[in-house]
């Protein structure tokens, strides 16, 4: 018995001893989908495709940036159909959200980008908010930082401004990416650096993949003054 106490105590120390394996990154632990136009129902709705995602959307300027950070008026609606889902309907715009966002440590603006949605697969209590730091001028330029919560089909999800994928940033000013992630682990992103926005969602087996899929979407969309 005692060299068996033995053994386990020097197992236990060994494990103690053998720092734990630091998380892969985001991009190698999901599937890169990119993000595709395709035609739409009429000039003005253009679609897209994103994996098995596909829709359209309207209510955005392609030419102008709209303040959806300074009032309420500009706005998008984003029409998104995939096997899992059946059909979802995204609202967003500019307002006062009902998330707290309590956890959010930069100061940011009183009005955010909000979204409300219909379809049940989304969920009774789905809901997305997006706060935009205060920061100045010139750190606008490098990157406007936002954090935001979407709730979606029973869960909450964190999103924040960060580099998705390595490279000089190439957005003029713009987000370059954002993670999302679900009791503090991530579990998916969407990249804007560059000509082609890519998301990476998890597995189609993973109930966060839906989740992950309508957040690049609302992210993707997003048209504020900083943009």
């Amino acid at each position: 018995m005692k060299s068996v106490a033995i053994a386990l105590s020097l197992a236990m120390g060994l494990a103690l001893a053998v720092p734990a394996r630091a998380a892969a990154p985001i991009t190698e632990r999901t599937e890169k989908v990119k993000l595709q136009g395709k035609k739409g129902p009429r000039l003005l709705r253009p679609g897209f495709q994103l994996g098995e995602y596909e829709g359209y959307y309207g209510g955005v300027s392609s030419t102008t940036a709209m303040p959806f950070f300074k009032g309420s008026k500009a706005k998008v609606e984003i029409h998104v159909t995939s096997p899992s889902l059946g059909e979802i309907v995204v609202y967003c715009g500019g307002g006062e959200g009902r998330l707290g966002l309590s956890w959010i440590t930069f100061k940011h603006d009183r009005l955010q980008y909000v979204c409300t949605f219909e379809g049940a697969k989304a969920g009774v209590d789905a809901a997305f908010a997006m706060a935009r730091s205060k920061g100045t001028f010139i750190s606008r330029l490098q990157q406007p930082q936002r954090a935001g919560e979407l709730r979606f089909g029973g869960r909450t999800y964190r999103l924040e401004t960060k580099v998705v994928e390595s490279g000089l940033p190439l957005t003029g000013g713009g987000t370059i990416g954002y993670i999302f992630s679900r009791d503090g682990v991530d579990v998916g992103a969407m990249d804007l650096n560059g000509l082609n926005f890519n998301a990476y969602l998890p597995a189609k087996d993973s109930g966060d993949r839906d989740a992950a899929a309508i957040a690049a979407l609302i992210v993707c969309f997003l048209k504020d003054d900083a943009d």
